[in-house]
């Protein structure tokens, strides 16, 4: 047999094997190999298996192993955990009354007399994070403690635990084996793009992840999202199963799906959030079939491929975009290697209106927005010969720079004696005021809308100091700005100098202290994950980012852009305001 053969065969082996995590009572997890079926949607898996209190454990013992019980994939509803508790215990427990507390924790090694009846077991440690019901993990910021007190008592001469802390608690091991971090997605509401929402989804041992992972986009979308964003699958609809045969993935659901027929929109949403949810690397360039009940779908059924539908990016930008920066009042196109930056076509590239903070739209529809020096309001303009300027947005307090959604409408918050107004508009005449309830008496510094259209980036101060949210923007009859969650808070002697979305998940952040040290960091927003600093060698006054390089101007007027690995000058001096479409 060849060399390369016998590489092969190896390598499809340890694909379709998975590690069991058997727990005890009182001894560490141990892990054995397990051969699963050559199902091509299986994948390397831990499987961790409750285990029922052995008899004579010590009262440490039956703690540890109702803790490792919390984590078993295979015990879903705790029944094994139960038998850790007493009667009344485990009656009363109640596994999901609160989030799920994820910990970098240790038990107490202390023994309780020989003759006692009664002991507590304490748990402390490091909180990391929550993960709720839904799925979504959220890291802890700060420096929080788990300190949990376990009460045990006799029962027939063994150890149960008569007060247990409600909720479950894992270590951060346990995460990691029992859970799959992945991303799923959901259209707006207007079904022209999705939106990424990662989500923990525990690992079934008898279901591949891709079958997990359908199961869980059938439930919606986690926290803030709700309302945001639209589940296009009729109520009802269940995943019967999964199945490839050939270069086909089979998607059967039960016949409440069937409800899409005659909704063109809806079932095209539907495909780009299965498309966009699998991906090809789970399932490589097979085309996904949608049946019913294990029929066709009606009306002569539903077959793509999940590269189709490349509109509904939610990052809308992709590849090299061109930047964009404002001089002597004039909005100029980057120069690319070997050219001269040059004014944009329009009232935009003309000096006769100076004009600061531009925004520019999608690249389709080629449009800027900025602050007039001389003149209130969001005015507007396309980068066409002869497109003057347009008044879109009329206010008299101060107005942040204005940001574009991905459908064209630009928006801005007004401030003005210690309230803030939300404001969007389409056109000239179209203004429209937008409820933000946690915004109402907040001084807002920066509104950046994400490049999916929904989320939202907000710098304010309600007197705390300044702080960056990100929230979601709910669209139908009325809008509304909620939903809003901190992502940097306050800190004494910090201002957030600008803040750029890199991509639909990713916010940049410049923060100065004390008027003068600096700090870029890239910050996760999806899960809370840590944040990555950016290296700065300049003292910047703004920035815009693509998912590939940072924009930025500096305190005196020079033009950098981060490349990944250092800061290259693209113009000495005079610039300002860069900009990236929908940045």
């Amino acid at each position: 047999m060849s060399t390369r053969r016998v590489l092969t065969l190896v390598a499809t082996a340890a694909a379709l094997t998975a590690c069991t995590i058997v727990p005890t009572s009182g001894n560490p997890p141990t892990a054995s190999e397990e051969e699963r079926g050559g199902d091509i949607l299986s994948q390397t898996y831990v499987r961790i298996l409750a285990q029922p209190p052995r008899p004579d454990a010590t009262a440490v013992e039956i703690v540890r192993g109702f803790q490792a019980a919390m984590a078993s994939s295979d015990d879903p509803q705790h029944k094994v955990a139960r038998q850790y508790l007493t009667g009344p215990a485990a009656t009363g427990w109640q596994p999901w009354a609160t989030a799920t507390t994820v910990c970098d924790c240790r038990f107490a090694d202390d023994l309780p007399e020989e003759d006692a009846d009664k002991f507590a077991v304490s748990f402390k440690g490091k909180k990391v994070a929550t993960l709720d019901k839904g799925g979504r993990y959220r890291a802890t910021a700060s420096e929080e403690t788990v300190d949990a007190s376990f009460t045990l008592i006799r029962v027939g001469g063994e150890w149960r635990i008569s007060e247990a802390p409600a909720g479950l608690i894992l270590l951060r091991s346990d995460l990691t084996r029992a859970y799959a971090p992945v991303d799923i997605y959901f259209p707006n509401l207007t079904f022209t793009g999705l939106v990424a929402d990662r989500v923990r989804v525990p690992i079934d041992p008898s279901k591949g992840l891709p079958e997990s992972l359908i199961r869980t986009l059938l439930n919606g979308p986690s926290g803030p999202l709700a309302g945001a964003v639209e589940n296009v699958f009729p109520t009802g609809t269940k995943l019967n199963g999964i199945r490839v045969e050939g270069e086909t993935l089979y998607v059967d659901f039960s016949r409440p799906i069937a409800g899409l027929r005659g909704s063109p929109d809806r079932i095209r949403a539907m495909q780009a959030q299965l498309a966009w949810s699998l991906g090809t690397d789970r399932i490589g360039g097979r085309y996904i079939e949608i049946l019913v009940d294990g029929e066709t779908f009606p009306g002569g059924g539903i077959r793509f491929k999940s590269t189709d539908f490349p509109t509904y990016d939610p990052a809308v930008v992709t590849g090299d975009l061109p930047g964009y920066f404002v001089r002597d009042g004039v909005m100029q196109r980057v120069a690319k290697d070997g050219e001269q930056s040059a004014p944009v076509l329009g009232a935009a590239g003309q000096p006769t209106r100076p004009f600061d903070h531009a925004a520019v739209s999608s690249e389709d529809r080629d449009q800027v927005a900025a602050l007039m020096r001389d003149e209130t309001g969001v005015w507007a303009t396309q980068l066409v010969e002869g497109s003057p300027w347009q008044r879109w947005i009329n206010a008299q307090g101060r107005l942040t720079p204005p940001s574009w959604d991905r459908n064209g409408e630009v928006w801005s918050v007004e401030s003005a004696g210690g309230k803030s107004q939300v404001w969007r508009a389409s056109t000239v005449g179209s203004q429209s005021p937008v409820s933000a309830p946690d915004l109402v008496d907040a001084d807002v510094s920066a509104f950046r809308i994400a490049r999916d259209g929904v989320r939202v980036a907000v710098v304010s101060d309600t007197g705390a100091g300044q702080t960056v949210q990100i929230g979601s923007i709910q669209r139908g009859r009325t809008y509304q700005v909620s939903a809003l969650e901190t992502l940097v808070p306050p800190e004494e002697g910090q201002k957030v100098v600008d803040v750029a979305w890199k991509n639909a998940t990713t916010l940049l952040v410049l923060t100065e202290k004390n008027d003068s040290q600096q700090a870029l960091a890239a910050y996760p927003i999806l899960d809370g994950d840590e944040k990555t600093p950016i290296e700065l060698s300049k003292r910047l006054a703004s920035i815009t980012s693509t998912d590939s390089r940072i924009l930025a101007s500096d305190v005196n007027g020079a033009l950098t852009v981060w490349d990944g690995k250092k800061w290259n000058l693209l113009v000495k001096g005079g610039s300002s305001f860069p900009a990236y479409p929908l940045g």
